[in-house]
């Protein structure tokens, strides 16, 4: 059992290392998780160190630098996160201190840092006796300059305040289901949102769960299930979904009775694709293609009732399920996805019939990426008008009618808007 607490944090370590200095994401790096030492409840526990620690990044580093005499080097960072791995465990996850001290010890002199194992000792111990007046940094200081500056003026400083204490909460499960809401939120002890979306607050043993391989649900954050419901009636009508994968949308559209071509890029993604729909026994009505959007050409004559477009972009709306986007993500990135998603929007225009829907949408929470894209495609393109979203999504509308749904709502952070090519 002792040696499993340090297999764990062992585990913890490397996959931090893997994020912060190789540049990999978390679903990358968890991948690395040398599962047949650890049971399930060991896997759970280092993913939970390893995601809580990335989100409190910026406190946790304010709180060590009151404990450190001096700043660690940058050929020191392995010891900085022995020691970072021991403050989220101490002060985020309330581990017991003699249990993170010791593993924290025993983990630096692991990794061949044993000359550091009375410094990891000392600021462990002394955080421990100064605890109870500690002064927790603020959640903003988690959020790099750049992104949090682009929050402000976007959304104001209240606001974007509350967005950055938002992202350090872990988020619970949202489920998308086939039949009553009701019914399966009352059997997991559920509660179902606006969205039609089941919201459980336990992750345990998720696809052991009734229905999962009868395909009955997925899993799907709520926000992302709005896209796919903004389109108006489209029962036996042809739909583009394009950048499908891995195809909760795709899923939500069959639903509604529409025929499906699933586009996107990457075979990975689309064999994900492919399983998901074979599970849910939705694959006979979505083709499944191969194709880079913007160089794919529809046979003539060859348009669709609708397309949704969600578009590749940073992301920094799901922060909050993967924290190593704060790692990754520079304003350099937002740019040149939004020179991207002006060219996806531009193409998707090609393959919907006059009178037809466009829904565009991304998980970001950068204005660049959604409404400055929507205002200069609509400037260039005439054919295109915006739709109000129907009454029920007001709560989520921004001024101009279209969805921004901000982490402060209880949901990831979602961008999505109705177009309509005009007759």
């Amino acid at each position: 059992m002792y040696e499993n607490a340090l297999e764990s944090r062992w585990n913890a370590f490397r996959i931090i290392q893997e994020i912060v200095c190789l540049g990999k994401t978390s679903d990358e790096a968890f991948t690395h998780i040398r599962a047949d030492q650890l049971s399930e409840s060991d896997k759970q526990f280092v993913r939970q160190l390893v995601l809580t620690t990335l989100r409190h990044w910026g406190q946790i580093q304010q709180i060590l630098a009151c404990f450190l005499v001096k700043p660690l080097s940058s050929k020191l960072k392995d010891v900085q996160f022995v020691l970072s791995l021991g403050v989220a465990q101490m002060i985020f996850l309330k581990t017991p201190a003699h249990a993170a001290v010791d593993t924290s010890v025993r983990l630096v002199k692991q990794i061949q840092r044993g000359a550091f194992s009375k410094l990891v000792n000392g600021v462990l111990r002394q955080l421990d006796r100064q605890r109870d007046s500690l002064v927790i940094p603020a959640a903003v200081c988690n959020i790099p300059d750049w992104l949090f500056t682009s929050w402000r003026e976007a959304y104001r400083e209240e606001r974007a305040i509350a967005i950055a204490e938002k992202i350090v909460a872990e988020p619970d499960l949202d489920i998308t289901v086939k039949g009553n809401p009701l019914t399966w939120a009352a059997e997991w002890g559920g509660v179902v949102l606006e969205t039609g979306t089941v919201r459980v607050s336990s992750k345990d043993g998720i696809i052991t769960r009734r229905g999962y391989e009868t395909g009955e649900w997925w899993v799907q954050e709520a926000s992302a299930s709005i896209p796919a419901q903004l389109f108006p009636d489209i029962h036996g009508k042809h739909v583009a979904d394009l950048c499908a994968a891995p195809g909760g949308k795709t899923a939500q559209l069959v639903m509604r009775g529409a025929i499906v071509d699933a586009y996107d890029i990457s075979e990975r993604r689309l064999n994900r694709l492919r399983t998901n729909m074979m599970r849910l026994h939705l694959n006979e009505s979505v083709r499944v293609i191969r194709a880079d959007v913007l160089n794919l050409q529809l046979p003539a004559n060859k348009v669709y009732d609708a397309v949704l477009l969600d578009a590749p972009c940073s992301a920094t709306g799901t922060i909050r399920r993967h924290p190593d986007l704060l790692f990754h993500r520079t304003s350099d990135d937002v740019i040149r996805l939004s020179l991207l998603q002006r060219q996806l929007l531009e193409k998707s225009i090609q393959f919907v019939k006059t009178g037809g829907y466009i829904v565009y949408a991304t998980c970001s929470m950068q204005p660049d990426e959604n409404e400055t894209v929507i205002q200069d495609v609509l400037k260039r393109c005439s054919m295109m008008e915006r739709v109000p979203v129907a009454r029920k999504w007001q709560k989520f509308a921004n001024e101009l009618g279209a969805i921004q749904v901000l982490p402060d709502q209880e949901q990831d952070g979602f961008y999505a808007v109705l177009l309509r090519k005009k007759e």
